[in-house]
């Protein structure tokens, strides 16, 4: 996906939450014009939809049950923490120095599928589970396949699989997603 075709919502009460936001993205991406709402009911009027949504974290926490099950909001926050697992939402630290800000934004971007639909971003199916399961338990693709008497490509293509659905590549971040999901436990 072209970085210009890529629909970004700001929705922030912050005037200069939404400006600061929109400077930066403009200056480093070009990524088109952001949509910008500072209330909560004009965003949910949008016919528009979005491949991600930069929000306010107070405004998210009030309004989490209308974002259930998506998986592309961004909030804007001070090291914010939320009670719970959320591995729907990213994190940006709107206090963050100049090129921190930067890295994060870009990894953000970076991110967002080329195809990206509700549908594409489906549960794991239980053999993913079990790859991630001896993932995050230190096996490496080889011993993978052994163990689960599948082939090398297989399994590489399912650790693909996983981490496009799931938006995550290092083995640490799986092995927390595991833990928080209850698909290991240690």
């Amino acid at each position: 996906m072209k970085e210009e075709n890529i629909r970004i919502a700001i929705v922030s009460p912050h005037y200069l939450q939404l400006c600061g936001l929109k400077a930066v993205l403009s200056d480093f991406f070009s990524i088109g014009r952001p949509d910008f709402f500072d209330d909560f009911r004009s965003f949910t009027e949008s016919p528009v939809v979005y491949h991600r949504i930069f929000m306010d974290a107070m405004m998210y926490i009030a309004n989490s049950e209308f974002f259930k099950d998506k998986k592309k909001i961004v909030l804007l926050s001070e090291k914010c923490v939320l009670p719970g697992s959320h591995p729907e939402l990213s994190f940006l630290d709107v206090l963050s120095e100049r090129r921190e800000l930067t890295e994060a934004l870009n990894d953000i971007i970076k991110r967002i599928p080329e195809h990206q639909t509700e549908e594409n971003s489906k549960e794991l199916s239980d053999r993913e589970r079990e790859v991630l399961e001896l993932v995050t338990k230190g096996y490496t693709s080889k011993d993978i396949a052994s163990e689960l008497n599948i082939s090398l490509y297989t399994v590489q293509a399912h650790r693909k699989n996983i981490s496009g659905k799931l938006g995550i590549k290092s083995v640490s971040a799986l092995t927390v997603y595991a833990m928080m999901n209850g698909i290991v436990s240690y």
